[in-house]
């Protein structure tokens, strides 16, 4: 397999770990930067700085320290004692996100007509066999997901301005354009450590983590850019999924289509979270694993019954807070000397 290659794997495991559902559903872009109009698009720009550098700083750390787990890597960024912590934050709200993908994943079954328990059912079946291969089968999904969603933004730039539905409103911004850059890019940052600090199990040269890093930030802003360019036009405050109810008009096939799109996202994002669990409760190298990991998620299956979105809403403020704290110290601070292997 050829360098390029290799980096390419990089920045697509980069991309389908930060690109959820709120992502390619439109809302998240239209919330933090196209609501801005053109202070937004600096936004994003500042956003492809944030998520390159220090998402590939962030492999490279894991690297040196021979990281096992997200847990590993936040006690040498911010120390043991905040480390813990933030462990248990992090632990609690991946966890959380887990059983809200779940969800996720029904409510897409059940707008196609297969119903929420066929869609949750599914995706608990697809993440074991995912994650039976660990790490490496993380490559798969993402491969086939992201360049999918690439594929959904530039349909949209090329027709959607002429089969969309029907929107009247300009954005009217509230609160400050650079304050949101820096909420999305340290929350999404944050969000993608637990498979970032492990990448480099599957691809130990650094160069190739540089630029896979870098490449992936670049290409999470390109594709932003596509979404952000149609976006920016309308007030989307009330809509729950804006490119979704652009395309209302569209024929029944493209729907079909966006709709396995938005799935794949919420599929890459809670394989991910997965992973993140299994790597902290170091469920991979224990017996039966399968079992273990499939009791977990079926935990979360049943978390995302009792309904956590009102918690997650309310959680938000001070996960973005935590997220700070832990960007600052992994911009400010030099990367550790590589751990001699024992």
């Amino acid at each position: 397999m050829n360098r390029f290659t290799r980096v390419m794997i990089v920045a697509l495991i980069y991309i389908g770990t930060v690109v959820g559902a709120g992502f390619a559903s439109g809302q998240e872009i239209w919330y933090f930067f196209s609501r801005y109009q053109t202070k937004g698009t600096w936004g994003l720009l500042l956003s492809i700085i944030i998520l390159g550098f220090l998402g590939a700083k962030a492999m490279e750390w894991g690297r040196r320290i021979g990281a096992e787990s997200y847990r590993d890597f936040l006690k040498e960024v911010v120390g043991v004692s905040y480390g813990y912590l933030c462990d248990l934050m992090m632990t609690g709200f991946i966890f959380l996100l887990t059983g809200v993908m779940l969800a996720g994943s029904g409510a897409v079954a059940t707008e196609l007509g297969w119903g929420r328990e066929v869609g949750c059912g599914a995706t608990v079946i697809l993440t074991i066999l995912v994650l039976s291969k660990r790490l490496a089968g993380l490559k798969g999904a993402n491969l086939v997901v992201v360049p999918l969603l690439f594929f959904t933004g530039l349909i949209l730039n090329l027709y959607g301005k002429r089969m969309m539905a029907p929107m009247s409103g300009q954005p009217i911004p509230s609160g400050f354009w650079l304050v949101a850059a820096l909420q999305y890019s340290a929350y999404n940052l944050v969000m993608a450590l637990p498979i970032l600090v492990n990448l480099y199990q599957i691809e130990s040269d650094p160069e190739i983590l540089k630029w896979g890093g870098r490449m992936g930030g670049l290409a999470l802003g390109s594709l932003a850019l596509l979404f952000h360019m149609l976006l920016s036009k309308y007030d989307f405050s009330s809509i729950d999924l804006p490119l979704f109810y652009l395309t209302q008009n569209w024929k029944q096939w493209w729907r079909y289509l966006f709709s396995f799109v938005l799935w794949g996202e919420l599929f890459t994002t809670l394989i991910a979270d997965a992973y993140g669990l299994v790597s902290r409760f170091n469920l991979q190298k224990s017996k039966n694993y399968l079992g273990k990991l499939f009791l977990m998620l079926i935990l979360a299956v049943l978390v995302s019954r009792i309904g956590f979105a009102h918690l997650i809403k309310r959680f938000y403020p001070l996960f973005g807070f935590l997220s700070f704290t832990i960007l600052m110290p992994l911009w400010l601070r030099p990367l550790p000397p590589l751990k001699e292997k024992q």
